[in-house]
């Protein structure tokens, strides 16, 4: 938007904000501010001040030394409530509705419009509920609705609504992207730019980063508690957001595939002509020892089912599946880990992660009957398990107290890293891992590309499931494109690029070779192939 004297003049300042813990130091000296009506990016791995810093503005956490102006009139905030009375208000990536409540009982929740001092208005609370929902320019949301009976990416706009209910000047997002599909995520961006429009304040905090380039004014860099910079995001890149992240190069932050390892044509696993109910068609393809196979689509386009399919999770399957040349059942997922097969899927809270356990017991159950020699002898048993924990813990450089911390404890990244220390103490041969880096910060992505190189390097083999062409195209030797339930094209590193990949995964062109409606190809378009 154009910028006026009123447009460019903060409406936050934060500066000199120092914040220390036991042994922490969170914050050092750190200037920011936001300016009316733009959309500003709080940028950083995990760790790196960004959630502290946004808890003192919403006064959740009470900083050490510095100062905090709102239309340059210094404040101080003790309570969340101090803060939202002042016009500040965030939504945390973790959501905060009541499922049995309505979609008004959730936005004005504490707040309820009463008659007579006792009855409840409920017309009332509906009424300013969709006056809520229609500045922010949703429709399709029924406020009488139970939010238990929406989906995720309505149950985020309500949490939105929730927080404008308060009217406020500064509104914070914490990863609200972070569940949703790239449409419904589309969507909420054309609500942000209304928003902004209306003159409000926006501070965006995700570890996506063309997110950030394609819808923020400006971006400030935190690492380790200190500001490195602010600046114009439409004059930088994401390799210079990274670089700025990480405080590296950004030569060795990917992987690139092709490289030609002893044993690469010794082939691990074979699917024959695989479907999978109605949303997988004759699909086909190896998988050899020691490389790196990236298979990308379209939300729906049959990807996850097939992950799935290997671990044993899916049902209704037909065709063949040969592990080291010989056909194969997998009914179950200890079925697939007898076969040396795991499965590490993007929902890790919910399918591979016992929070409330420790992160030993996380790492280890699997393992359990490797370790424990005799029932007899319980202490031992314990000591060889911790011991076990402690070896993979160190090899894949999970950040954490003590190995008896509660998994919920651990920042996204190293509950990811812990998932893989899992499976690499269980010495599984095939890893197949749905969208690896989902919702964690660029440096916990680039352990992750390393950990994955080095496993290949080792005579793994390793499929990745990823709607990230980025990704895709910097660690797989080879690429899967994905297209309505078909496997549609086969690239190599070499001749694999963006273009080509969407063009795959959109059933378009490639080439200028037309992909015809029925998922194959016109007689002088390239195939899908399985290698020789």
């Amino acid at each position: 938007m154009p910028e006026t004297e009123t447009d460019s003049r903060p409406i936050l300042e934060m500066r000199g904000m120092t914040k220390w813990f036991p042994g922490v130091l969170a914050l050092d000296h750190v200037d920011f501010s936001v300016n009316r009506g733009e959309i500003h990016s709080v940028i950083g791995q995990n760790g790196a001040g960004k959630s502290t810093l946004m808890k003192i503005l919403a006064g959740d956490y009470t900083a050490n030394e510095g100062q905090m102006l709102i239309d340059s009139e210094p404040v101080t905030f003790s309570y969340p409530r101090e803060a939202r009375a002042r016009g500040i208000a965030i939504v945390y990536q973790e959501l905060s509705l009541l499922p049995n409540l309505t979609v008004a009982e959730n936005i004005f929740l504490g707040r309820e419009k009463g008659r007579y001092l006792v009855v409840i208005d409920d017309a009332t609370i509906q009424e300013e509920a969709q006056q809520v929902l229609d500045q922010l320019g949703v429709h399709g949301i029924d406020v009488g609705q139970r939010v238990e009976d929406l989906p995720l990416a309505q149950q985020q706009l309500v949490e939105i609504a929730k927080a404008l209910s308060y009217k406020p000047q500064i509104l914070i997002l914490d990863e609200p992207t972070a569940a949703l599909t790239h449409e419904d995520a589309d969507r909420l961006f054309e609500i942000l730019k209304r928003l902004k429009s209306q003159g409000i304040a926006i501070i965006y905090i995700t570890h996506r980063l063309k997110e950030i380039i394609q819808h923020c004014d400006r971006g400030t860099i935190l690492r380790n508690g200190k500001l490195i910079r602010t600046l114009d995001i439409k004059d930088t890149t994401e390799e210079e957001l990274i670089e700025l992240m990480i405080g590296q190069e950004m030569e060795s932050f990917f992987r690139h595939g092709g490289q030609d390892r002893p044993g690469d044509h010794d082939t691990l696993l074979e699917v024959q002509n695989l479907y999978i109910g109605d949303r997988v068609r004759d699909v086909s393809f190896q998988l050899r020892r020691g490389e790196i196979v990236g298979i990308t689509g379209l939300l729906g386009a049959g990807q996850n089912e097939l992950a799935r399919t290997l671990f044993g999770i899916q049902r209704h399957v037909r065709g063949t599946i040969l592990r080291d040349g010989q056909p194969v059942s997998i009914p179950s997922p200890q079925a697939a880990i007898d076969l040396g097969i795991c499965l590490l899927t993007e929902n890790r809270k919910e399918e591979g992660l016992f929070l409330d356990m420790s992160v030993k017991e996380n790492i280890t159950m699997p393992s359990l009957p490797k370790l424990i020699w005799s029932r007899a002898l319980p202490m031992l048993a314990n000591a060889r398990e911790r011991q076990a924990a402690q070896t993979f813990i160190d090899k894949v450089n999970v950040i954490l107290r003590s190995p008896d911390a509660k998994m919920r404890t651990l920042s996204g990244g190293n509950q990811q890293k812990t998932i893989l220390a899992r499976w690499l103490l269980r010495d599984l041969e095939i890893l197949v891992f749905i969208e690896p880096t989902r919702g964690i910060d660029v440096g916990a992505k680039a352990e992750v590309y390393r950990y994955l190189d080095s496993l290949a390097e080792e005579g793994r083999g390793i499929i990745v499931i990823s709607p990230e062409l980025t990704e895709i195209l910097g660690i797989s030797d080879r690429i899967l494109a994905m297209h309505e339930g078909r496997l549609v094209r086969e690239f190599s590193a070499a001749e694999a690029t963006e273009e080509r990949l969407l063009a795959a995964i959109q059933g378009a062109t490639i080439n200028n070779k037309e992909a015809k409606s029925d998922g194959s190809y016109s007689r002088d378009a390239s195939p899908a192939r399985t290698p020789n």
